[in-house]
C-alpha cells in the first residue's frame, strides 16, 4: 500500500532519534501518521446573488462559471468575469447550471424549459442555445474543448439509462458502451473519458469501468484491483484521474498515463480525485474529512487546500493549466450555505 507509507516510516524512525530505540523484547509504540500537510494557497470567494452558489470550471482567461442561488431558492447558471458575476439565465423554466467552459469561452451546462424538461445548452457570446434532449428524456453537457461538447441523455430516469453523447458542431454521436454511460470529460484532440456499467442501486453486483473514446475507439483502463474504476477528468496528454477500489477493498484514486493506472499517494482514507491539468497537477476532495486537495504531482503526497476564515469544509471541482483551482467552501453560519471559491 503506497498510502501514507513513507510519512509512517520517518514518523518512526525521528521518534527513535528523539526518545531512542526501545529494548528488543519492548512491545512497539504505536505512532500517529502526521496530518496532512496544506498547500501554499489563498482561497477566494467569489461573489453570489444573495444565495449558496459553487463554481465548476476555469478557463485559461481567468474566467470561472458555475452556478447560483437566485429568489425563491431556483438555481442559475453563472459566469465569473474579473470579479464580477453574470446570470447566464434559463431556458424559460426555473433552474439552469453551468459544468464546463472551454479556451474559446463557451460554456456548457442544463437548462430547464418552460415545461420543467431538462435540456443540454451552451452559452456562446452569452447566448444560451439549446443542445437538446438528444432522444432522451433529459441531457446535460458536462465538458466542451475544441468544438466538441460532450455529456450525457437519459433513455429512462435511472442510472442504467444513461447514454453518453459526443457533438461536434452540430452532429451529434452516441458513444457505443455499455448500458449506464457518462461522457464527464474530453479534451483538445477529441479523447472522451467517462464510466460505462452504471447500475441501480436496487441492481448490484456494482462492475462500472473507467473508460477513453477517441474516434469510435472504447477502450477500459481497469481498475486499481477492486471490481470497479470511475473516469473524472483527461488533460490534453491523454492523461486520467478518476477513483476505484482496490483489492482489498478500499476506495482510491487514481492517475492514469496512457498505459498503466496507478494509485495516488494520500492518507485520505476516501479521497476523489477530480481533474488533471498539464502540469501534472491533480485535484480532488478527502471525502472522509471534507476538505478540498491537491496532489502537487501524480508522484507526490496529497495535501489539503485552505479554508477560508469560518469555512468547515471544501470541494475542488476544477483545474485550469495556470493552477488556478474553482470549486466552493461551506459555511454554518448564518445558516448552513455554500460559497464559490478559487484557490490561487
Amino acid at each position: 500500500m503506497r498510502t501514507g507509507t513513507a510519512v509512517t516510516a520517518l514518523a518512526v524512525v525521528l521518534g527513535m532519534v528523539v526518545s531512542g530505540a526501545p529494548p528488543a523484547t519492548a512491545s512497539p509504540t504505536a505512532t500517529t501518521p502526521a496530518p496532512m500537510p496544506t498547500a501554499k494557497r489563498t482561497a477566494v470567494l467569489l461573489p453570489a446573488l444573495g444565495g449558496s452558489s459553487s463554481a465548476a470550471d476555469v478557463n485559461s482567461a481567468g474566467v470561472v462559471v458555475g452556478s447560483a442561488e437566485v429568489a425563491g431558492g431556483y438555481w442559475h447558471a453563472v459566469r465569473w468575469v474579473d470579479g464580477r458575476i453574470e446570470d447566464l439565465g434559463t431556458l424559460g423554466g426555473p433552474n439552469s447550471q453551468a459544468q464546463a467552459i472551454d479556451e474559446r469561452g463557451r460554456i456548457v451546462g442544463t437548462a430547464q424549459a418552460a415545461d420543467g424538461s431538462s435540456h443540454a445548452v451552451a452559452w456562446v457570446d452569452g447566448q444560451i442555445q439549446d443542445l437538446g434532449l438528444t432522444g432522451g428524456i433529459f441531457s446535460i453537457a458536462y465538458d466542451t474543448a475544441g468544438d466538441r461538447v460532450v455529456g450525457v441523455y437519459h433513455v429512462t430516469d435511472s442510472f442504467s439509462g444513461r447514454r453518453p453523447f459526443v457533438r461536434t458542431g452540430n452532429t451529434e454521436i452516441t458513444i457505443d458502451a455499455p448500458p449506464g454511460a457518462s461522457a464527464l470529460a474530453v479534451n483538445e484532440a477529441g479523447t472522451v473519458a467517462g464510466t460505462y456499467g452504471y447500475k441501480d442501486w436496487t441492481d448490484p453486483p456494482f462492475v462500472n469501468q473507467a473508460f477513453v473514446w477517441r474516434d469510435g475507439v472504447l477502450r477500459s483502463l481497469g481498475t486499481l484491483g477492486g471490481p470497479t474504476s470511475d473516469a473524472n477528468g483527461i488533460n490534453d496528454l491523454g492523461q486520467v484521474v478518476g477513483t476505484s477500489w482496490t483489492a482489498d477493498g478500499q476506495f482510491a484514486a487514481f492517475f492514469w498515463d496512457g498505459t498503466t493506472m496507478r494509485r495516488l499517494a494520500t492518507s485520505s482514507p476516501s479521497p476523489t480525485a477530480q481533474a488533471v491539468n498539464d502540469s501534472g497537477l491533480v485535484i480532488g476532495t478527502d471525502g472522509t474529512g471534507g476538505r478540498a486537495m491537491i496532489w502537487p504531482s501524480p508522484s507526490a503526497e496529497s495535501q489539503l487546500l485552505p479554508l477560508p476564515d469560518g469555512a468547515v469544509g471544501s470541494v475542488a471541482i476544477n483545474v485550469n493549466d495556470a493552477g488556478l483551482i474553482a470549486g466552493q467552501t461551506h459555511f454554518t453560519s448564518p445558516s448552513w450555505h455554500s460559497r464559490a471559491t478559487l484557490w490561487r
